[in-house]
């Protein structure tokens, strides 16, 4: 499961945590892993190579997510609740919920171990502690 910024840095050599990208990339394209990212974080991903080259830009990241197997996980209305609550319990921006959200419904959906990647410690501290102490359904 990724965080938007892990795919952007990904994607752009001068972002300072794009070498850290590229080795988690490699990580989660290792056999047995699912890659998952919510369509809201989908969007963050979009923006900068839209501003940058336009519609070549969206087809470039849509490559990306098909070459590496990125499955884009879609809102509805139990996954933007979940992101509501998750966002009233921690306080994270909404993107930052819907990433949480989606990972852990991942989770609680019989899926193998689910890793959140994200280069935000406060996103990775309030996985832990949801893993802890579930939303309530």
């Amino acid at each position: 499961m990724f965080d938007a910024d892990v795919l952007i840095a990904f994607l752009g050599r001068d972002d300072a945590n794009h070498d850290e990208a590229v080795e988690r990339m490699r990580s989660a394209l290792q056999p047995g892993c699912e890659r998952l990212v919510s369509a809201v974080n989908y969007s963050e991903v979009l923006i900068g190579p839209l501003q940058r080259l336009g519609a070549a830009g969206a087809e470039a990241v849509d490559s990306m997510f098909s070459r590496f197997g990125i499955e884009t996980v879609p809102v509805d209305r139990a996954l933007a609740r979940k992101a509501a609550a998750v966002r009233a319990r921690t306080g994270l921006e909404l993107p930052d919920a819907y990433a949480l959200a989606t990972a852990t419904d991942a989770s609680g959906s019989g899926r193998s171990e689910v890793r959140l990647d994200s280069f935000d410690q406060s996103v990775i501290r309030a996985f832990a502690a949801l893993r802890e102490r579930p939303l309530e359904p």
